[in-house]
């Protein structure tokens, strides 16, 4: 596992409250049962963690925890 990717995870466990069994490069958002408001809520800490906005659609139900480490390294690699 990736620096990244144990930060992503331990976010989303932590703050947003998912069973750290759920996690997967592979889960979708819509998987973990993250609705709009969490999506919303999952953008901001994303922003305070990694220091990187994401725009709209890198998070929406369908994108996974592997799309989201995607666009998080693309964005970090060009700051």
């Amino acid at each position: 596992m990736s620096a990244q990717q144990d930060r992503l995870f331990t976010l989303v466990v932590d703050k947003l409250g998912v069973d750290p069994e759920q996690l997967s490069p592979a889960a979708t958002l819509d998987a973990l049962e993250l609705d709009s408001l969490l999506l919303i809520e999952l953008s901001v800490l994303v922003e305070k963690e990694f220091g990187v906005q994401l725009d709209e659609t890198a998070l929406t139900p369908e994108s996974t925890l592997g799309d989201i480490l995607a666009a998080i390294d693309a964005k970090v690699s060009v700051a």
